[in-house]
Order: C-alpha cells, then sequence, then structure tokens
C-alpha cells in the first residue's frame, strides 16, 4: 500500500479490504464471531497483531490469525483491559440504580454522573493504551491508564481526528443489519480494523 502512513478516511477504510490476506481476514474473523466470546478475544488478538506488524512496516499484516495460540492468548490480556478500564463505570451505574431503587435520587445522580465520567475517560483512553500494548508488547502499560490517557492527550489532534475515522466506521458497520443482521459480523470486522489502523497511525506516525 503505497499510501498506509496516512491518517484520512479513504485509507483508513481501505485498509481491511486493500489485499487479499486482509479479506481472507475479514471472513475469518467474521465466521469467528459466530463463537461468542471466543471469537471475539480471537478478533482483538488479531488485531494487536495486525498492529505490531503494521507499526514495523512488516507485511503481510494481515495472516490468518496465526499463530492462533498466541493470538488468543493475546486476546485475553485485550479483554481483561477492556473489563476493567469499563469496571469504575458499571460500578458506579450499578450502584446508582440501587440507590435509586432505595429513594435517594440525589445520590443516584451524582452516581450516575459519576459513571458516565468514569465510562468516557476509559472509553477515550482505551484505543491508545491497546495500541501501545501491541506495538511496544509490554502489558504493564495497561495497568496504568492515568499514563495512557497522557499519552493520548499529549498527540491529542491526531488522536481525536483517529476518533473521528473510527467512530464513523464503527457507525456504518450497523448497516450491516440490513444484511439478514449477520452483516454486521463482517461489517464490525471491517470497523475494527479501521479503528486500529487510524490509532496505530495517530500514536506512532502522524505529527502532533
Amino acid at each position: 500500500m503505497t499510501d498506509a502512513r496516512e491518517l484520512t478516511f479513504g485509507v483508513a477504510f481501505r485498509f481491511p479490504l486493500a489485499t487479499p490476506e486482509a479479506r481472507r481476514d475479514l471472513v475469518i474473523g467474521a465466521l469467528l464471531l459466530f463463537l461468542l466470546l471466543i471469537g471475539w478475544i480471537l478478533n482483538l488478538g488479531n488485531r494487536l497483531n495486525v498492529v505490531a506488524r503494521l507499526h514495523r512496516d512488516d507485511p503481510p499484516y494481515f495472516r490468518g490469525f496465526r499463530p492462533w495460540t498466541q493470538t488468543f492468548a493475546r486476546g485475553c490480556v485485550s479483554a481483561c483491559a477492556i473489563s476493567a478500564y469499563l469496571f469504575p463505570a458499571a460500578a458506579s451505574f450499578a450502584l446508582a440504580y440501587v440507590a435509586w431503587q432505595a429513594g435517594s435520587p440525589p445520590l443516584s445522580f451524582g452516581l450516575t454522573a459519576a459513571g458516565t465520567g468514569a465510562f468516557v475517560l476509559a472509553v477515550f483512553t482505551l484505543p491508545g493504551c491497546m495500541t501501545v500494548y501491541a506495538v511496544e508488547r509490554d502489558p504493564a502499560v495497561l495497568r496504568h491508564p492515568i499514563l495512557a490517557f497522557r499519552r493520548a492527550w499529549d498527540r491529542r489532534a491526531a488522536y481525536l481526528h483517529a476518533w473521528a475515522i473510527g467512530l464513523t466506521a464503527i457507525l456504518l458497520s450497523f448497516l450491516g443489519l440490513l444484511l439478514a443482521g449477520i452483516g454486521l459480523f463482517f461489517t464490525s470486522v471491517w470497523a475494527w480494523t479501521v479503528v486500529g489502523y487510524a490509532f496505530t497511525i495517530a500514536m506512532y506516525t502522524e505529527e502532533r
């Protein structure tokens, strides 16, 4: 890909479809989603592998999810990190519901606001954090959300541009529901690969 280092909508959207290997991995990833949690974890791991190869400029970036055991292991680390980052928000929302049921609306509203803030921070930080983990292969980065946030904020212009690209791809992926519902499996794999590409370029290639 001659333009594989550009952070644009067009290049990012083409990345998951640009080569036969990429298209094959998209189909594999979509079919794996029928395995539910296991398929989701394998897709997480494969995106980390693709991101690492993209950063190293080590084509082909898509290699059929091989090696499968390593892909699954990296996916498990990624899934645990996502759960940990989202846990404060989930706990706040659960406590807000309990407070509401107990007849304490002010406490419920406060907990809801705290949960919303925690959710926004987690969602903002996670893509960059995962990208750093994929490229630098150090799980320690996942245990330091404040440092991860600062690293994303330091590159906020490119980072927010990557967010615009990624969010657009995710929204477009819901068009897959029009294809008998299961089309979403294919469009979601495409969208999250776009996300992986965009944040790799934002974090490691684009100038601030």
